[in-house]
């Protein structure tokens, strides 16, 4: 099983599609803390906040188009929209999550090493909660 990696803290600009979202100066720094063996191979979303990450950590990762972020559109209620969304719940502009699962198996089925990745995509791979994905930090760490 791999290693899946959340992102680091990023600058959140409304006005900026998350995708390409850049580290905080806090964020670096944390990614930098990370203490990461990618002696199974590295992967890496192609977002630059995970790539960033990745790359601060000491991670000579592949980009993987398949461990991008669940597709969603912005929201003024993301944490609402989250958990409806864990619940089942399918919603407008949301990816869905049988199709999210899909490509992230698809990715990390059989994979032994780290995959630099985000909070939604994570949590669902690993079958984490809607509570456990409040709980995750920037970054994070969890371990399959």
């Amino acid at each position: 099983m791999p290693t899946l990696v959340r992102h680091a803290a990023v600058v959140v600009d409304p006005a900026v599609p998350a995708s390409e979202w850049r580290l905080s100066d806090e964020g670096r720094a944390a990614a930098r803390s990370l203490m990461l063996v990618g002696d199974a191979g590295a992967v890496t979303s192609p977002e630059p906040k995970a790539a960033e990450t990745a790359a601060l950590a000491g991670l000579e990762a592949r980009v993987d188009e398949r461990l991008r972020e669940v597709a969603r559109p912005w929201s003024d209620d993301y944490v609402t929209e989250v958990r409806r969304w864990f619940a089942g719940e399918e919603l407008p502009g949301w990816e869905r999550r049988e199709d999210a699962l899909e490509r992230l198996h698809a990715a990390l089925d059989g994979f032994t090493g780290v995959a630099v990745s985000h909070g939604l995509a994570i949590s669902l791979y690993a079958g984490l909660s809607f509570d456990e994905w409040r709980m995750l930090p920037f970054p994070a760490v969890v371990r399959c």
